[in-house]
């Protein structure tokens, strides 16, 4: 058999899993191991989680085509299915084969991950089937990101990130940001038929990692971890001058910069590619994630750079949308 058959066969199946976002799946993964204090060292456990975590999205990416299929059929006849390059039903073997694959890895860390993992699969599900025309639907996109966060998590503390909610809240409150940023990622995203400046709401959406941590660390200065923030009580309000030059800025400046680069075309009318927008915003999780890890006691976030890179490497063969 011809090499170029099976090669085309692997890019209609990347394309179908939009796997040019996978660095950034990677990367929340790390950063929910990283806040539940996990050794990065730990290449077994580590490479579970990864790999749990990456069928899941993939199984998710697959259900959506198969539940948009009449949809792309009418609007985006380009894609797989509608294209005959791969069936329908193919599509959906393919997806729950993911996602039991997915599930399996996780179950393996014990059963927190399990949980988590079955909550992310209910979540992925629920999001695909009735995503059309549901004003809900960018938040659901935005709890299955924060799921990976909490993944990491109970694949190092296990029951604890349960039990002990109540002192994980910062870690919490990350992950919620999170998915804060994603749901405005998949509300810009609606306009994509129709290039139009972004909502009001999106962009303060999109704002929300830069404008939490500074709020942390304005209200709590201090180089302590994100713990200390929330058993301090009352809260020091103090502008010390150090404060501008703390080690958490320069992440929030990067997601700042990157943003103002990508929507700075809308104001000038030149009419921009949405397309090229949300790719570019999807690449910019890996610096929420880097913002979300300077509070960790064991923060590196600079060792998220090279997967923001590879992100942008991967959406010029394969398209992150």
């Amino acid at each position: 058999m011809s090499i170029k058959p099976l090669l085309l066969r692997l890019r209609t199946l990347l394309i179908l899993g939009r796997v040019s976002n996978l660095p950034t799946v990677w990367s929340n993964l790390i950063v929910g191991w990283a806040l539940g204090e996990g050794d990065l060292s730990e290449f077994a456990p580590l490479g579970l989680l990864l790999a749990g975590g990456s069928l899941l999205y993939i199984g998710g990416m697959y259900l959506n085509d198969f539940c948009d299929a009449d949809f792309d059929a009418r609007y985006c006849p380009e894609r797989p299915i509608p294209s005959g390059k791969i069936s329908r039903a193919t599509v959906g073997w393919l997806a729950l084969i993911a996602f039991l694959t997915g599930i399996a890895c996780l179950a393996f860390l014990g059963i927190a991950p399990t949980l988590v993992a079955l909550l992310l699969a209910a979540a992925i599900v629920l999001y695909d089937f009735r995503h059309k025309g549901v004003a809900w639907a960018p938040w659901i996109m935005g709890l299955c990101r924060a799921l990976l966060y909490l993944a990491g998590m109970s694949a190092v503390l296990g029951l604890q990130v349960f039990s002990q909610a109540r002192l994980l809240w910062p870690e919490y409150l990350m992950a919620i940001t999170l998915g804060i940023y994603v749901a405005g990622i998949t509300l810009f995203a609606r306009g994509e038929s129709k290039p139009q400046k972004p909502t009001r709401w999106s962009l303060i959406l999109l704002l929300m990692p830069v404008l939490v941590q500074a709020g942390i660390h304005i209200a709590y200065p201090s180089p302590f971890p994100l713990s200390t923030f929330f058993q301090t009580w009352p809260w020091s309000i103090t502008f010390p001058f150090y404060l501008w030059f703390a080690w958490w800025i320069p992440y929030c400046l990067l997601l700042l910069g990157w943003m103002t680069w990508l929507l700075v075309p809308f104001w000038r009318g030149t009419k921009p590619s949405i397309g090229r927008v949300v790719s570019g915003l999807l690449a910019g999780i890996v610096f929420v994630d880097m913002i979300a890890w300077a509070g960790a006691p064991n923060a590196e976030p600079p060792l998220l750079l090279p997967l923001f890179l590879l992100a942008l490497l991967l959406q010029r063969i394969i398209p992150a949308t």
